[in-house]
């Protein structure tokens, strides 16, 4: 679905995509740069264990799901939300914790590793509710 929607914004160019097109767009770079690069000779970043792996994984999808919810919910109120509204608005926290997410050291116990990466969630989802009713 990148790749197709790549050739769109090189023919005709970003503003021709749909948002939610643009929040597929976004993550999938996310998950090209921050989840599936790897550099085994980093200390945070040799080893992936199991559970770092999941809540990673599961907030990109926390992500994703409240981009399109967000993005479907505001269509239907006065406050329209665009993803560069929403990349604006989460530049420096949602976004940069997604981006270090991954230095979370692999060293750490499955528990404290779960617990740092459901609080990102958490906070994911409460930045989201903030950007609609706030």
């Amino acid at each position: 679905m990148e790749n197709d929607l790549i050739e769109i914004v090189q023919l005709v160019g970003k503003d021709s995509l749909s948002e939610d097109q643009k929040a597929t767009l976004e993550v999938a770079k996310l998950i090209k740069d921050e989840f599936l690069q790897q550099n085994a000779f980093s200390e945070y970043d040799y080893n992936c264990p199991l559970p770092k792996t999941i809540g990673m994984m599961k907030c990109i999808v926390t992500y994703y799901e409240q981009c399109n919810k967000i993005l479907l919910e505001s269509q239907m109120t006065e406050k329209k939300i665009s993803m560069a509204l929403i990349e604006e608005s989460f530049a420096t926290t949602v976004i940069q914790k997604l981006k270090e997410m991954k230095f979370i050291p692999p060293t750490n116990s499955a528990r404290d590793i779960m617990r740092e990466l459901d609080i990102l969630a958490e906070l994911i989802e409460n930045e989201f509710r903030k950007l609609l009713h706030g």
